[in-house]
């Protein structure tokens, strides 16, 4: 198959078929900053002190994706889509979940009234950038870092969970159609408000016994240590997506984690070369197949050791680039591939890569 000229340029479509589908890099990134970790990281803690850091990693990774036409998904907290209190509060849903572990409740969180006063919280001008940025799809990671499997939530509150979402959305100009669960706690039962709320594409979870969509309650050590294994020594080749296994019969499109890119860790400094060739490996076989190979990390993992984990994610696009050239690998977001797959979406339009017609 012949690839689309220069990659994707901002805007554009892809027009190859589904049916006869490419080899595809797709990224995303689960950008949250202290919502997605508040529930086990108080104000005093370390990692609260980085997530300043943690914000330059996005302009730093945008322009990375930039400058090497890479088109990526940002799968963003909606709260963090405010610049300003004033901002947000039109926006809060009034259905909210009552978890049973009161440590999950983000409505509880003292928010500041500006992004310079507040940045662990309020991102607006990040979320401007990433949408500014050539090839760059603005997706959403629910309003509030919603749990969709813990006890004391529901359909109707994960409904108005996404409405708020898009109406957060809205007010910056975008759309979202692209949407990434907090902790890849996947409800299927949850299809229909994923649906009905213009969502095209959801990352599923990968589909391996250690990644399982489980609540936290249902984690163990041995999962965990089994997923950190696996990043290094995995016995099996890294899972690759079919095309025709992307559309379900909803009509909604699961384009599920195939890795992590996980952090640089000096204790496994002599194992990153395993780490890198297990990546590779996953991209070729891809690449041969036709597949897609869906790679997903958040930006706060390059807050520390930054200089290792550019340069790691350096050396899996520079992979990537040899694919491109030898075998038509593509790179794609959420929402190319979604629109690959199923080309018109809720109302007849077509998805705009994240900013509103």
């Amino acid at each position: 198959m012949d690839r689309y000229e220069g990659r994707l340029g901002e805007g554009q479509i892809p027009t190859v078929s589904a049916e006869d589908g490419p080899g595809a890099l797709v990224i995303s990134l689960d950008f949250e900053l202290h919502w997605g970790v508040r529930d086990h990281v108080g104000r005093e803690d370390a990692l609260y002190g980085r997530l300043t850091a943690a914000r330059q990693a996005v302009p730093d990774l945008a322009a990375v994706f930039a400058s090497r036409d890479i088109r990526a998904t940002w799968a963003t907290v909606g709260f963090l889509f405010a610049s300003t209190r004033r901002e947000l509060d039109p926006h809060l849903p009034t259905e909210r979940p009552a978890y049973e572990r009161g440590e999950l409740d983000p409505y509880v969180e003292a928010i500041g009234s500006d992004e310079e006063r507040d940045p662990e919280h309020l991102a607006g001008s990040l979320v401007d950038l990433i949408a500014g940025t050539p090839g760059q799809e603005v997706g959403s990671h629910t309003f509030s870092h919603y749990y969709c499997l813990e006890p004391g939530q529901g359909e109707a509150t994960f409904r108005a969970d996404l409405a708020a979402a898009q109406s957060m959305a809205r007010s910056r100009g975008l759309r979202t159609t692209s949407l990434v669960l907090p902790r890849n706690q996947w409800n299927p039962d949850y299809t229909p408000a994923v649906l009905d709320n213009g969502f095209l594409c959801i990352r599923g979870p990968r589909r391996t016994w250690g990644h399982q969509a489980r609540s936290a309650g249902n984690q163990s050590i041995l999962r965990r240590g089994a997923r950190i294994a696996d990043a290094y020594l995995g016995t099996s080749a890294l899972p690759t997506t079919a095309w025709g296994q992307v559309l379900q019969p909803s009509g909604l499109c699961d384009i599920p984690a195939s890795a992590f890119l996980r952090p640089y860790d000096p204790r496994l400094k002599l194992l990153e070369p395993l780490r890198l060739a297990r990546l590779r490996s996953g991209l070729r076989r891809a690449a041969r197949s036709g597949r897609i190979f869906h790679l997903w990390w958040h930006p706060h993992n390059f807050s520390q050791h930054r200089s290792e984990n550019f340069a790691m994610l350096g050396r899996v696009l520079d992979e990537f680039d040899r694919l491109a050239v030898s075998e038509g690998m593509q790179s794609l977001s959420m929402g190319d591939v979604a629109d690959l797959v199923a080309p018109v979406g809720p109302g007849g339009d077509h998805d705009t890569g994240g900013r509103l017609s």
